[in-house]
């Protein structure tokens, strides 16, 4: 039996321990504090809007949970984890009330990699915004330019065109209690078979068209959103599926509306990490991108990873949005979270350089093996161990 565990030691030395590395330095903190325009605190919870800039490029874009007032905000911000000259936009954001005036901070050759970074006071005004904005964005598709403009209660932060997706990828940021953006594309990016997403959760938006533009309407919550809108074309296989769809079309002034209901089948390719995404803070952060990426690039790829994906989530989205919404309202809950499933974000890197049925379904079963050993079979023999000695 002891000799049996030598190899699982190994795996977890060889794969485990490069996730964490040496013990990082001690990390830099920020302190700020919410106020109205009269100057007094105001009652959190609230949140920080964060995104990163590095030569006008946009790194990446995630929020900040605010509980007290002030609080204090502890950060890995040194020097070597970000390229000098990168930019911290910081928005403060609370329902019912306008956006904060956005605080800009540098990193220098002079930013400390410990202690305090800045200290900042964000007012917030309690006039509640209900403007409709209309804005052009360009995007850059193979070279040439295209327009897509929008109608949106929210901030439109950015629209870009992710080449190796085939998808747009806008962000929206609303501060009130609920919003919505009606994009308008040219019909010519947009394929019959396109798929839409809101936070990582397919969804189906309502559908119209106006000359040679067709215009696509969502509706979400409070809070920082990211729509996705992919474009590729059906392949042979998904042609010949037929579905299971009612569609209603509606003529008034020359524009017709087509509202689309998906069979079961559709709705279960691609759902949401609920519980990644509450835990590391945003839909584009690192290991969400990474499951992400896993799910479309090798999962569903194949016959196996499809059919585990399908029971798969059958059985997480049973209990995940239970789990995320309390990992939003406990930080200590959500440290908890991240402690836990971290290790097991960082095993799954083995698999992406599977690409055929059998790599899959062996690397798979080398992944969850190795799982079942790190959370089950150590804390067993610890706790036999412990037994043992007393």
């Amino acid at each position: 039996m002891k000799f049996l565990l030598i190899p699982l030691f190994v795996i977890m030395i060889i794969f485990v321990t490069p996730a964490y590395g040496l013990p990082p330095s001690p990390p830099t903190d920020f302190t700020v504090t919410i106020n109205d325009e009269t100057n007094s605190k105001i009652d959190l919870p609230a949140y920080l809007q964060v995104t990163e800039i590095l030569n006008g490029k946009t790194l990446q874009t995630y929020q900040l949970d605010l509980f007290d007032n002030p609080q204090s905000i502890s950060i890995d911000w040194t020097v070597p984890s970000r390229d000098l000259n990168t930019e911290i936009h910081i928005v403060a954001i609370k329902q019912g009330f306008e956006n904060s005036d956005e605080f800009v901070f540098k990193i220098t050759n002079q930013t400390p990699k410990e202690g305090t970074l800045f200290e900042h006071d964000f007012i917030l005004k309690t006039e509640e915004t209900n403007k409709i904005n209309d804005n052009k964005f360009n995007v850059s598709i193979d070279g040439k330019s295209y327009s897509v403009n929008t109608k949106s209660s929210s901030t439109v932060e950015s629209i870009d065109y992710v080449d190796s997706e085939k998808s747009f990828l806008i962000i929206i940021n609303e501060d009130s209690s609920e919003g919505f953006t009606e994009l308008s594309l040219p019909q010519s990016l947009i394929t019959s078979s396109y798929r839409a997403s809101l936070d990582d959760v397919t969804i189906f938006p309502t559908e119209s068209k106006s000359g040679q533009s067709i215009n696509l309407s969502f509706k979400y919550a409070n809070g920082i959103h990211s729509i996705r809108i992919i474009t590729d074309t059906v392949t042979k296989v998904e042609s010949e599926t037929k579905t299971d769809s009612t569609s209603v079309l509606l003529q008034d002034d020359k524009e017709e509306t087509i509202e689309t209901k998906p069979d079961n089948a559709s709705t279960e390719e691609g759902g949401g990490c609920l519980i990644a995404t509450a835990t590391y803070g945003s839909e584009m952060s690192q290991q969400v991108q990474q499951l992400r990426e896993l799910r479309d690039n090798q999962l569903l790829q194949t016959e196996s990873g499809t059919a585990f994906m399908s029971t798969f989530n059958d059985i997480y989205y049973s209990f995940s949005p239970v789990i995320a919404d309390y990992e939003r309202e406990n930080p200590l809950f959500k440290e908890v979270v991240k402690i836990a499933i971290t290790p097991m974000i960082s095993t799954l890197s083995l698999m992406e350089n599977a690409e055929s049925e059998s790599e899959v379904l062996g690397m798979g079963l080398s992944v969850i093996m190795l799982n079942i050993g790190m959370y089950l079979a150590v804390p067993a023999i610890v706790i036999v161990g412990i037994k043992k000695k007393f």
